[in-house]
């Protein structure tokens, strides 16, 4: 997927604006009142996920990832990508345009490749059983996020400083292998989950004494991995207008890359960032509760 927005730096204004058309106006707009929310949204996530102590600490790891990956977007996507949408001419655009890229394809490729690793953590959980916290140590998820920073932040270099086609090639595949990872695991668990239940209702009267903690811990796995498929349908959903653009402009030969629907379909890319918080929010009791009682101290400390 190429998030590169050269076109946007080579129509300017008499007064450094580039467009004059209310719609750029309105992204501009739209991209700073983000950039506010995905920051503080992503704040009191990372504060509510270091206190909860329900989510397994692996799990809870990957899940600080992402929002660490949300945060970027909020602090410095949204305002590099505002800024070409009202930049004076100086001489520098080419490498405005280039930084906003590279952060674009870093942090794009993170999401997936972090959501994916999710989905299998969660995989993992229901397959391994009790072996699950003998073989997802917080030693081995570490080691596993440096890896996922490391591949996003060589993908964004390699655009950058070898060649925009490898770059796009490499973060397509990236995307590819995150999306068809997700939708197995998924498919795996809810799969899993179905036979779950048609065993607990075949066996039902049978062995009770021995099976009343099963359902107690399949119904709060069930409610964790709702919560992050959630999420995850979240950056599908967001991401879909920037990959049919990029489907379209491959089909018809290039494309203005300062077009309305190219900004429009990076904004809602870059939205997922300021979506996600209220995700946590509405589908984690323990996030919600611990996010409330942050807001509930800041407000009184200042008061």
């Amino acid at each position: 997927m190429n998030f590169t927005i050269q076109g946007n730096l080579s129509k300017f204004n008499k007064y450094g604006l580039i467009y004059q058309e209310p719609i750029f106006v309105f992204i501009f707009v739209l991209n700073i009142f983000f950039a506010i929310t995905a920051t503080l949204g992503n704040t009191l996530i990372l504060i509510a996920l270091q206190k909860v102590s329900s989510i397994h600490p692996p799990t809870r790891l990957f899940l600080r990832c992402l929002t660490v990956t949300d945060f970027c977007v909020g602090v410095v996507v949204h305002p590099l990508f505002a800024t070409s949408l009202t930049q004076f001419p100086s001489g520098n655009e080419h490498i405005l345009s280039l930084t906003v890229s590279v952060f674009s394809f870093t942090f794009s490729g993170l999401s997936f490749l972090t959501s994916a690793a999710i989905s299998v953590d969660r995989l993992l959980a229901l397959l391994l059983g009790l072996r699950y916290r003998l073989v997802v140590t917080l030693r081995r998820v570490r080691i596993a996020v440096v890896c996922l920073w490391f591949s996003g932040i060589l993908n964004g270099l390699l655009y950058s400083f070898y060649s925009p086609d490898v770059g796009n090639s490499v973060a397509f595949v990236f995307t590819t292998i995150s999306v068809f990872i997700s939708v197995f695991s998924y498919t795996k668990i809810f799969l899993k989950l179905r036979q779950h239940q048609f065993q607990v209702q075949q066996n039902a009267g049978h062995e009770q004494v021995n099976d009343v903690r099963i359902p107690l811990n399949i119904e709060r796995y069930k409610k964790i991995v709702y919560s992050i498929a959630w999420v995850q349908l979240a950056l599908f959903v967001c991401y879909s207008p920037i990959v049919l653009y990029m489907i379209l402009r491959t089909s018809r030969g290039n494309t203005d890359p300062g077009s309305i629907l190219l900004n429009s379909a990076l904004t809602i890319a870059y939205f997922n960032s300021s979506l996600n918080p209220i995700l946590y929010c509405w589908k984690i009791r323990d996030i919600r509760q611990t996010v409330k009682n942050t807001v509930k101290h800041i407000f009184n400390f200042s008061g």
